[in-house]
């Protein structure tokens, strides 16, 4: 019991000096009146753009993350490749929200449409967010509610919608069009009618990914607003395997100059 005691208390112990540690990295920063943006990214094509536009002040790793501090512009932020999936996007909103006290948190990168409107390098921003893989109904729960939470969707900021709208309208992304709308993440790549049509159904949404929901749902414990913004990359159908590392690219360059071009507005 000792043993287990020491390792529990050294565990607090480091988790509080990270996040101590993360904080006096902008103490005297956070005395002006800037903001700190929180920005989250999946996988390394669609952080790379961000980073080369970033001057970088220093980097910090905590729980296996690589955090860039600096600023985009006029802009301070926090920029971290989170890796794939709702748990790994959780972890890092957390550790954004602790250890570096974030102002504000942004998601971005690619995502599926289930929407026949929308089309490959298009870009989503989001409303609202879900956890289409949220299933609790054998228990009276609805689609997507999380258990004792009353809740299903978790509201982007409204602010930051409209800001990212305005960016994405004036941002060099070609002829993609700009889309807002729900935004449905599972731990699923999605590729085919037997996933797709069960969301449609329940959530009816614009984009399906796979960490949105799980940032939105930190920022909201956190108390922190958020928004997704997504360019697509493929239809979540058949042909999802094969199109997806084609439209990769390109999808990950519109979403990184929206967010850019939105940095760039205050």
């Amino acid at each position: 019991m000792k043993k287990s005691k020491g390792l529990w208390l050294g565990s607090l112990t480091a988790l509080g000096a990270a996040a101590s540690l993360g904080r006096f990295f902008y103490d005297k920063q956070r005395n002006s009146d800037k903001k700190t943006y929180g920005i989250i990214c999946a996988m390394e094509s669609e952080v790379a753009p961000l980073r080369e536009a970033m001057d970088i002040n220093r980097t910090k790793e905590i729980s296996g993350l690589i955090f860039y501090q600096g600023m985009i512009g006029r802009q301070r932020v926090v920029l971290v490749q989170c890796g794939v999936g709702k748990v790994n996007a959780a972890l890092c909103a957390e550790v954004l929200c602790t250890c570096f006290d974030v102002d504000i948190l942004i998601n971005t990168g690619v995502a599926g449409t289930p929407d026949p409107q929308i089309r490959q390098g298009d870009i989503v921003i989001s409303t609202q967010a879900v956890h289409h893989d949220m299933d609790a109904t054998p228990l009276g729960f609805a689609k997507g509610e999380v258990p004792d939470m009353d809740m299903i969707y978790f509201q982007a900021d409204n602010d930051l919608v409209a800001k990212a709208r305005s960016a994405a309208e004036t941002s060099d992304i070609g002829d993609a069009r700009v889309f807002e709308g729900t935004i449905a993440s599972g731990d699923q790549f999605i590729a085919g009618e037997e996933q797709t049509a069960p969301i449609v159904k329940n959530f009816a949404p614009k984009a399906v990914e796979m960490e949105g929901a799980a940032i939105a749902h930190v920022a909201w414990a956190n108390k922190v607003p958020f928004v997704i913004i997504r360019s697509i990359s493929d239809n979540a159908d058949g042909s999802a395997p094969l199109s997806y590392p084609e439209f990769l690219p390109i999808a990950a360059r519109n979403s990184c100059a929206v967010v850019a071009a939105m940095l760039a507005m205050d």
